[in-house]
């Protein structure tokens, strides 16, 4: 089972000069919605919600501790101010744990390609996400890509190669998607490429000599 997280939120009001006042306390505004709540106004401490995503990304459990009880929401969608980069408002969705729900995940890269490592390969990452559809409880952390088998270049990983357990349903993309490969040229290329050295004059056959 996916690890959880927990988030304390207390209730805030929704005026503009409140989510300012709440911004300057050093707290992010934010809005819960979703199965089994009335959409509710929220704050949570904006040092907490720094680690919590972190740690946990968006494709997270998190426990939110709000009104008297705790909550299962997933971390729906998050806006940063432009210039600093900070986080201005939170928006939380709650889960039903026995439906299925669709969330966007992170795709790890791990291992050493020897293409990359030896032949002067150059590895192109195609996505660095993917939206998957499960129950909550099934959400991975990120997906792992093993880059370590991509031993020549022009090699390739796909959806269809990635190990994923039955309960995970891919949306919105072919198993035959590419997730990355290794761009360079291959030994071949280069000697197909390779001049063509023309005979010196002096050595051309005696025939073209006497005709010339």
């Amino acid at each position: 089972m996916a690890e959880t997280y927990s988030l304390a939120a207390e209730v805030r009001e929704t005026t503009k000069k409140s989510a300012r006042d709440t911004r300057a306390k050093g707290r992010v505004p934010g809005v819960l919605y979703g199965h089994g709540v009335d959409t509710q106004a929220f704050s949570v401490d904006y040092s907490e919600f720094l680690r919590l995503i972190r740690r946990a990304g968006q494709s997270s459990l998190v426990d939110l501790d709000f009104n008297g009880k705790k909550t299962k929401v997933l971390i729906h969608k998050y806006d940063q101010d432009p210039v600093q980069d900070t986080f201005t408002h939170i928006d939380l969705m709650a889960v039903n744990l026995k439906e299925k729900t669709m969330v966007h995940v992170p795709l790890e890269f791990v291992g050493e390609s020897e293409a990359v490592k030896s032949k002067g390969g150059v590895l192109n990452i195609a996505h660095t996400s993917l939206d998957i559809r499960c129950l909550p409880s099934d959400i991975p952390h990120e997906i792992e890509v093993d880059i370590s088998g991509l031993a020549n270049i022009h090699d390739h990983i796909s959806i269809a190669d990635l190990k994923l357990s039955d309960d995970i349903e891919i949306m919105n993309l072919d198993e035959d998607t590419q997730l990355c490969s290794i761009m360079g040229r291959a030994a071949e290329e280069e000697d197909l490429d390779a001049p063509i050295e023309m005979p010196d004059a002096d050595l051309a056959p005696e025939k073209d000599k006497e005709e010339a």
